[in-house]
């Protein structure tokens, strides 16, 4: 069955950055032709699912709801006069006039706006609602409103059926149209061991992944960081909270603390960065400029946010080896359902373990680099965007 598919999505900040210093000439284009030029620019879920949706297709839209740029200019350019960004999403679905609405940033939106959205927009036939991250109370109740829920890991799919959710798996995957885009790798790598990504403190985020960083420097590893750091002040007030959490529970005033979202970070203790994780970081990079770094690296670090558990899903696994790097992965009860440990990825059970990981993979160059092939060729089979739209148009015509 034929229908159109509207996502309402996001990218990093970071990337959208880079991409308009990239390219000033976005500012004198028209809404479609900077909407245009960022699709087929950027690495992201957006940009990929987008794209690929239309190659089987699917007539496939996004809207970047954090690109202030596209959103002002689809304002001007349709003579909207509210400067609510719920109500310019809200218009922009008007306009397109979609069978399947997509929600994957919840940012703007409520559960009023939802309601709307089915009393007015009658093609809207399905909402579907992508979420891959820690949630609170508040990121549920919005869920609730959406048809059914696609996730990436089979414990966020168990948690929110717990919560009376429907919910299907679908793994990340790597868009393999993006090798055009990777530079040729040379003789040899020139960075032993990358890790690139977000080192967030408290809650369900980077815990563990900062400790185990941290334990990698203390062995004096030679570990290059392109990370996304937090200011000092925010770690302070997470600090804060956390020792308020504490108060609250010895006054038996816990409930408040499900009602304030921030409270999350407060659940457990929330460390400073030390010196030597600063000192061994650089600035992030994003797209195909990351692509780039892990083509150039001997091997890529891989580490779950908390809220995956005890299973493994990012979309680092299928990026790194997409582009035929060697990637290092924490070890997941599933691991096997998607790659074979020791032939496809290298996998960890422990700090220690992967310390050890680490230097044997830099001892043995042939078994790294045969790990990085059979990881590649793995991915461009079974891993890819193209197979992951394949199986949600599937799930989607079941659903209609």
């Amino acid at each position: 069955m034929n229908f159109k598919l509207l996502s309402v999505s996001s990218m990093y900040p970071g990337y959208l950055e880079t991409f308009y210093r990239k390219n000033p000439q976005t500012r004198n284009l028209s809404y479609e032709d900077n909407y245009n030029l960022l699709i087929n620019d950027t690495t992201e879920f957006a940009g990929s699912y987008t794209r690929n949706f239309r190659k089987l297709g699917v007539d496939a839209k996004c809207i970047i709801s954090n690109d202030n740029n596209l959103q002002i200019k689809w304002k001007s350019e349709n003579k909207l006069n509210s400067d609510k960004n719920s109500d310019i999403l809200f218009e922009q679905v008007s306009f397109f006039k979609p069978d399947i609405l997509w929600i994957e940033d919840l940012s703007y939106i409520n559960n009023d706006w939802f309601n709307k959205v089915r009393k007015n927009i009658k093609t809207v036939k399905l909402i579907i609602a992508y979420h891959c991250a820690p949630y609170t109370k508040d990121t549920l109740e919005k869920l609730k409103n959406a048809d059914f829920i696609i996730t990436c890991t089979p414990g966020l799919k168990q948690s929110f059926e717990k919560d009376d959710l429907k919910a299907y798996l679908v793994y990340h995957g790597f868009d393999n149209e993006l090798l055009k885009k990777v530079e040729t790798k040379g003789d040899s790598s020139y960075l032993n061991l990358v890790f690139s990504g977000s080192l967030i403190t408290g809650g369900d985020f980077h815990n563990y992944r900062i400790n185990l960083i941290e334990s990698l420097i203390r062995e004096k590893i030679d570990l290059a960081l392109y990370v996304t750091l937090e200011k000092s002040y925010r770690i302070k007030a997470k600090q804060l909270i956390f020792i308020l959490d504490g108060l609250l529970k010895k006054m038996k005033m816990e409930r408040l603390t499900d009602i304030v979202p921030f409270f999350a970070y407060g659940r457990s203790p929330v460390k400073s960065y030390s010196q030597g994780l600063l000192r061994s970081s650089r600035m992030p990079l994003y797209g195909i400029d990351m692509y780039n770094l892990f083509n150039l690296s001997k091997i890529v670090l891989n580490v779950h946010i908390g809220v995956a558990g005890d299973y493994a899903g990012n979309m680092r696994m299928f990026e790194v080896t997409g582009v035929g790097a060697c990637l290092l992965t924490d070890n997941k009860k599933n691991i096997s359902d998607l790659f074979e440990p020791g032939t496809e990825v290298a996998v960890y059970d422990s700090p220690e373990d992967c310390i050890n990981k680490v230097k044997w993979l830099l001892e043995n160059e042939k078994e790294r680099e045969r790990i990085a092939r059979s990881g590649q060729k793995r991915t461009l089979e079974s891993h890819t965007v193209e197979n992951r739209c394949k199986t949600i148009i599937d799930i989607i015509n079941y659903k209609l």
